[in-house]
């Protein structure tokens, strides 16, 4: 896949309230379904002497998927952010690849909500439309 084609499918969902964790299991879910081989690493990230540890990030075909690293490090241009090749940053991703599993479509559509959202979602489900009986 090309990074226009990964950023098409995560860019609409990196401002969802879900930490480097949640995301990538999310991230990987989508591309497994969709039969790609993605890899969960869990490690460390480092860039100009600022670390977040621990941290996971999703690595296909040679790019690295990390919607979360601002969300610890600032949103300063040398901080990578989206889609992109880790060699080509000042960043350092140490880690190591981790099992995971498919997060079913329903819980991942829960997962990427906003809370405003959720609630919204859940007091639609409690208006009943049609009286039993």
């Amino acid at each position: 896949m090309t990074r226009d084609e990964l950023a098409l499918l995560f860019d609409p969902l990196q401002h969802a309230d879900v930490e480097c964790d949640g995301f990538s299991r999310v991230v990987y879910s989508i591309l497994t379904e969709r039969g790609h081989r993605p890899i969960i690493k869990a490690g460390e990230l480092t860039i100009r002497g600022a670390n977040v540890r621990p941290h996971l990030w999703v690595e296909v075909y040679g790019w690295t998927i990390d919607y979360q690293a601002r969300r610890w490090l600032g949103h300063e241009p040398w901080v990578p952010h989206g889609v992109f090749r880790a060699p080509e940053t000042e960043a350092i991703y140490e880690g190591a690849a981790i099992e995971a599993k498919v997060i079913p479509e329903p819980v991942r559509r829960l997962m990427m909500m906003s809370y405003a959202d959720f609630v919204s979602e859940s007091q639609n489900r409690l208006i009943v439309t049609e009286v039993p009986g």
